[in-house]
């Protein structure tokens, strides 16, 4: 197995840099669309169960994004170590770091589980749930909440694949939640014969049973196929140290993905104020603002782990060709994304509620808001970039500079100014300001970071 990595190792560090990051992130496209579609299906079905549920799913999604970033981070960490120790041929190193952040992974998870089940109804009735609308968020909570340390472990798993080179294996994982997700929604959302219909609940069981599916299949291939789980007794100095490690680029890189949902949370709150119909209409658009963020978020998915590999192996010009030739086609293909999806922006919102005013929420932000999408994937990609270059601080630094002092400050008062309209104008506005501060830094930071390998070298 240690063969079969290192020759994938070996073709992302001397393989030409366009087709070898073509190759990687294809597969990634068909699975972030995979994911992507376990909320668009939720909030497709649940959309059918009225106003209400759908603003329900509205109020619950910065807390299961929430969630989701602690994985992401915890993963994005244990990819940066991973993609290096693989780099410098440390096949062994990146097996032990792997098993021992996974038994942190499942602690963290069980401590989330029971936070989330304590204060799960302050949480909802914080941004702004009403009583009728608390009412359908706890029925989805209830039976999504248990599952959340599989979740972060599924996580972790899929990014911990990509950082190896198997890309292919990560975008299946990701199809199989979405397929199990998509064909049990109708059936546990609506009944089918003997089967009760269980309403939103429905569609936080289908969720679940996803998730643990996936996690069997993901456990499967990390430990079997690519022997990368160790068995046996842990040396606590080596888990300890492994974990401080993992902690180190972790923590921060953990706060930087809470970031997004923070402001989600945020921003949730501040559509509240023009009713439950807002909400519903705000709640459809960032799950198809997802989907028009897919080939960025394609990048960011391989990015980090041709740049680790690349630096472990001593290439780091080869990682700066790919970071800066990704984020100069990023921006052009968000241009024409967002034509697309302002013009077929009405369609769109009408696929998903048969209210009027629900679908010309989701109309308004589809035409305002995408147009800002290309300045977006630049900063995600110096974001991700950041992180393969431990330096996480500045991750997170250009994430709180870029949501709470840019998003959104521009976003409320855009709101102030210009009802919900102004509001989605003034986040607009903030994506584009943080890109030029996520481009300046990542300037400064690849030049220190060329200056310390002269010097190492």
């Amino acid at each position: 197995m240690k063969t079969k990595t290192s020759q994938r190792t070996e073709a992302i560090v001397n393989d030409p840099i366009g087709p070898t990051l073509l190759r990687l992130t294809v597969p990634m496209i068909g699975g972030i669309i995979a994911l992507m579609a376990v909320g668009i299906v939720d909030a497709y079905f649940v959309g059918q169960l009225g106003t209400a549920p759908l603003a329900a799913l509205g109020f619950v999604l910065p807390i299961t994004h929430g969630v989701n970033s602690i994985g992401l981070g915890l993963g994005m960490a244990t990819s940066v170590l991973v993609s290096r120790y693989l780099g410098e041929d440390r096949f062994d190193r990146a097996a032990r770091q792997i098993t021992d952040g996974r038994i942190l992974m499942t602690l963290i998870g069980i401590g989330l589980l029971l936070g989330l089940y304590l204060g799960q109804r302050g949480l909802l009735r914080l941004l702004g749930a009403s009583d009728d609308v608390l009412a359908e968020a706890l029925r989805f909570m209830a039976l999504w909440i248990p599952i959340i340390p599989l979740l972060l472990l599924t996580l972790t798993g899929n990014t911990i694949l990509r950082a190896i080179g198997c890309p292919g294996k990560s975008a299946f994982l990701l199809a199989l939640l979405a397929i199990i997700n998509a064909c049990l929604d109708p059936l546990l959302i609506f009944g089918f014969g003997p089967l009760p219909g269980l309403g939103i609940g429905g569609a936080a069981l289908a969720t679940a049973i996803a998730w643990i599916i996936t996690f069997l299949v993901s456990h499967y291939v990390l430990s079997v196929q690519e022997q990368l789980i160790i068995r046996g007794k842990h040396q606590l100095e080596v888990l300890r140290s492994n974990w401080a490690e993992l902690l180190s680029i972790g923590i921060p890189a953990i706060f930087a993905n809470l970031m997004t949902p923070l402001a989600a949370a945020i921003l949730t709150a501040m559509v509240a104020r023009f009713g439950t119909t807002a909400v519903a209409g705000f709640g459809v658009s960032t799950r198809i603002e997802s989907l028009c963020l897919l080939i960025a978020f394609a990048l960011s998915s391989t990015l980090p782990m041709f740049i680790g590999q690349n630096i472990g192996a001593g290439k780091p010009e080869r990682a700066r060709v790919a970071l800066f030739g990704a984020i100069r086609f990023t921006i052009l293909f968000q241009l024409a994304m967002w034509l697309l999806v302002a013009f077929y922006s009405h369609a769109i919102g009408s696929a998903f509620s048969t209210n009027p005013e629900v679908v010309d929420i989701i109309g308004s932000y589809l035409w305002i808001v995408p147009a800002s999408y290309g300045a977006h994937a630049v900063t995600i990609l110096v974001m991700v970039s950041l992180n393969a270059l431990k330096r996480p601080k500045a991750a997170l630094l250009t994430a709180i500079v870029r949501l709470l002092l840019l998003n959104i400050p521009c976003a409320y008062i855009g709101g102030q100014l210009y009802d919900v309209n102004g509001l989605f104008y003034g986040f607009a506005l903030g994506n584009i300001l943080s890109a030029l501060v996520a481009w300046k830094v990542i300037k400064k930071v690849w030049a220190e970071q060329i200056g310390e390998n002269s010097q190492t070298q």
